[in-house]
């Protein structure tokens, strides 16, 4: 999503040649060589995790910096001052893009504030700042047992969210819809919600997860209607004509995943909509009883559409023991953990092997997702978003 998920200003500042590291040659500066050598990060990892250790070499450090694409910053950041007294939490909520623009603007200037940063979009974090040097991927060695290798390459992730369709329980008994080719059928015309992936990039993901599956959608197309598929003209794939179809059927757009859920959800409705929502929306049952949804967990070919929530230590941290206690605390324990559980609720599913769902939800293993792939978002996610608005009525 080159140009939609950050300015065109933070893609200039991306190419040129910030303090300290030289970018696209897969080499680093001297100032930050030595940076790694001393804070074995890097090629430098190192193989063992000692607590204890790493404790006394962060007091010194006094402190620790985290961007945080969520305000949930505070809670751990308390529980993690009073496991490590002698340790300031200085915690900043901004959203991902910001965290992305902030660090860009700090490594040009030599101006090393950050020590950690927590967000989304995996496909900008990648190509602006991993793969230049700017941020360090550091999974805690005592984990990587528990962690599946896709967890902890090319970052560490710290929890998986995803997006998922969601039905009306008060007028239908069980999911109304079977697979997400039936949204195109004339029965559902203006009946299908769909967060507006303008104003929600993560929901660019969600179709590009879906272009890229365009195999697995022709095979479902065949399935459901008994015949191979028939693409438009100048269609790609399965996957986009999926996209054209649902937009032909007069797919109702949404400002934000709470208006998907509202709509949905509304008691009293004779022939509700269905829409594709954030699986986190479930929480706003707890807040409005009066709403009757639900997950449709069997839909073909796939539930839903996941993304991660990284982690990573930023180029030249003043305090990177600080940074690295910060992370091993937030990865939590095999029951959740404090440094975990602002986390561990209805939304965000585990991705260590050894923790359980939260309450209310299941783990990884437990519903059929479509992963999204952080370089094909990178790649197509421009050509995508154009495609969706060329389509739009």
């Amino acid at each position: 999503m080159k140009r939609s998920l950050i300015a065109a200003a933070v893609i200039v500042l991306a190419t040129t040649l910030v303090s300290g590291t030289l970018w696209g040659q897969g080499k680093y500066s001297k100032e930050t060589e030595e940076w790694l050598k001393q804070t074995e990060l890097g090629p430098y990892e190192s193989k063992s995790y000692d607590e204890k250790q790493l404790y006394e070499k962060a007091k010194l450090e006094k402190e620790v910096s985290v961007y945080s694409y969520s305000s949930r910053v505070h809670q751990f950041g308390k529980t993690f001052q009073e496991k490590f007294p002698g340790i300031k939490v200085n915690g900043f909520d901004m959203d991902s893009t910001e965290i992305v623009t902030k660090v860009l603007a700090e490594q040009r200037a030599g101006n090393f504030v950050a020590d950690v940063i927590f967000l989304k979009d995996p496909a900008t974090v990648l190509h602006e700042l991993l793969q230049k040097g700017m941020v360090f991927t550091y999974v805690p060695p005592d984990i990587k047992p528990v962690l599946p290798e896709r967890f902890q390459k090319p970052f560490l992730v710290h929890h998986v969210s995803f997006d998922t369709l969601i039905y009306n329980t008060e007028a239908n008994k069980v999911p109304p819809v079977q697979s997400l080719w039936d949204l195109t059928k004339p029965e559902w015309k203006s009946r299908v919600i769909f967060s507006d992936p303008v104003k929600m990039p993560e929901f660019i993901e969600v179709l590009a997860t879906i272009v890229q599956h365009g195999d697995e959608m022709a095979k479902e197309y065949q399935r459901v209607f008994g015949q191979p598929i028939q693409l438009s003209k100048g269609v790609k794939n399965a996957g986009y004509e999926w996209i054209l179809r649902m937009l032909r059927n007069d797919a109702i757009i949404a400002g934000s995943t709470n208006d998907v859920s509202n709509a949905v959800g509304q008691p009293g409705q004779a022939k509700p909509p269905v829409g594709i929502t954030a699986f986190s929306r479930l929480r706003d049952k707890e807040k409005n009883p009066k709403l009757v949804f639900d997950v449709s967990y069997d839909t073909k070919p796939v539930m839903g559409f996941a993304t991660e929530v990284i982690v990573a230590i930023v180029n030249r941290a003043k305090h990177p023991n600080a940074a690295k206690l910060m992370t091993r605390w937030m990865m939590g324990d095999e029951k959740g953990g404090q440094g975990y559980k602002p986390y561990f609720v209805i939304g965000n599913t585990p991705v260590r092997t050894d923790q359980p769902a939260p309450p209310g939800s299941r783990t990884l293993g437990q519903m059929n997702i479509w992963m999204a792939d952080a370089a094909f978002v990178w790649d197509h996610g421009q050509e995508i978003r154009d495609f969706w608005l060329a389509n739009l009525k």
